[in-house]
């Protein structure tokens, strides 16, 4: 996504119908999501808590500063790396279970 520069989200500013209007393909799965899961809000707090500084496009779209997908590739890995998540390549996935109460939760 982003042409390697990984379009993170759109901009937060927007009220969530407009946001939405821009997944035309999604919206539903979406709106879910962003009013009960992991909000605008929250995605901008997470990766900029984590050092990521983004920028907004005059299209609404948002991109790491650096223009590189490697930056939020490698904050997203480290994430799940601290929080114990075991890594694997080249596996096939058969089933996903959630271990203890909160599951690893949103913060890590």
């Amino acid at each position: 996504s982003g042409g390697g520069r990984c379009n993170v989200m759109h901009d937060k500013t927007k009220p969530l119908p407009q946001i939405l209007s821009s997944y035309p393909r999604g919206h539903k799965e979406l709106r879910g999501l962003y009013t009960k899961r992991f909000t605008p809000d929250d995605a901008y707090d997470w990766f900029t808590s984590r050092g990521v500084q983004l920028k907004t496009e005059s299209d609404g779209r948002m991109f790491p500063t650096t223009d590189n997908s490697q930056t939020i590739i490698d904050t997203i890995t480290n994430a799940a790396l601290r929080a114990g998540v075991e890594i694997r390549t080249k596996e096939k996935v058969n089933s996903v279970h959630l271990i203890g109460e909160s599951g690893g939760g949103e913060n890590g």
